[in-house]
């Protein structure tokens, strides 16, 4: 009877000490994997200066990355203070951030916090994020952006940028404003004349062809009056780059002082301060507060 007890007590301590060495052996399995997915998100190389570049097929410089700092995690390179050269046929890209990240394998780079990109041309565009793509060199972004041009002053939220082909879209809540030196009557304090137009978006914008297109309760407003319509197409001069003419389209609204015109189509010779109305139109007079 005795030696039953000792037999039953030495099992329970052998038990007790399997079930130690188990939950330690499971302790020290979960330590090794946290342990290398800590290793895993190491910096696996850390340099100062960073620079990378990126050649064409005939040994010409395609594009350029700097930066004060970066830090190489597996095929993500983070850097800081970045810049960055894209080299085109016609116009050179100048992005700067003060944050960026370069993905490797997709040619991706990623800047934030007072992202800049300038290109040779004139244009120059500001937002706090910007997906550049480093081989088709087109740009994107879900943020407030603002594009300027001499001539030009656009804000908006989100935009898609295509630097090959000179155009642009930006999604939604348009604000743009542009300068002319021939447009409407001369100011009497001698500045230059402005053409404001807002929209709902989209709108889009074609360097290369002189054209932007702004859609959703369009309003064009000026020293003359204000346009609203549906869809409203801007013309530019391709010579000075203002403002030519602009037709107005859908549900189209002509306000000048207590006057209102209503149409269809509408054409505003910008140049010649003069509105021409092709399909009949509806013409409302203020008269002593009466309508003619």
């Amino acid at each position: 009877m005795v030696s039953r007890q000792v037999e039953d007590e030495r099992m329970k301590r052998a038990s007790f000490f399997i079930i130690i060495l188990a939950a330690a052996g499971h302790t020290l399995v979960c330590q090794n994997i946290c342990f290398a997915e800590e290793k895993k998100n190491e910096p696996q190389q850390q340099v100062n200066d960073f620079s990378f570049v990126q050649y064409e097929e005939g040994g010409s410089q395609k594009w350029k990355l700097n930066g004060s700092s970066a830090e190489v995690i597996e095929n993500t390179v983070n850097i800081e203070r970045l810049s960055a050269l894209s080299f085109g046929d016609a116009t050179t890209l100048k992005l700067k951030a003060m944050q960026g990240s370069f993905d490797k394998g997709e040619n991706l780079v990623r800047l934030r916090d007072n992202v800049v990109a300038a290109s040779t041309d004139g244009t120059k565009l500001t937002t706090d994020y910007l997906l550049w793509n480093a081989d088709t060199k087109n740009m994107s972004t879900e943020e407030e952006v603002n594009i300027k041009r001499p001539d030009m002053d656009i804000t908006g939220t989100g935009a898609v940028c295509d630097m090959g082909a000179s155009t642009a879209e930006l999604k939604q809540d348009i604000s743009a404003k542009f300068v002319s030196d021939e447009a409407l009557m001369p100011d009497p304090a001698g500045a230059r004349m402005q053409t404001i137009i807002t929209c709902d978006g989209p709108l889009e914008l074609n360097y290369k062809k002189n054209l932007a297109f702004f859609h959703g309760n369009v309003h064009v407003r000026d020293s003359r009056g204000d346009i609203l319509a549906d869809r409203i197409d801007v013309y530019f001069n391709p010579k000075t780059r203002r403002v030519k003419f602009v037709v107005a389209r859908g549900n189209v609204k002509i306000i000048n002082g207590d006057n209102v015109t209503y149409s269809e189509k509408a054409i505003y010779l910008v140049e010649q301060g003069r509105v021409v109305l092709p399909n009949r139109p509806k013409l409302v007079i203020q008269n002593g507060g009466t309508n003619e």
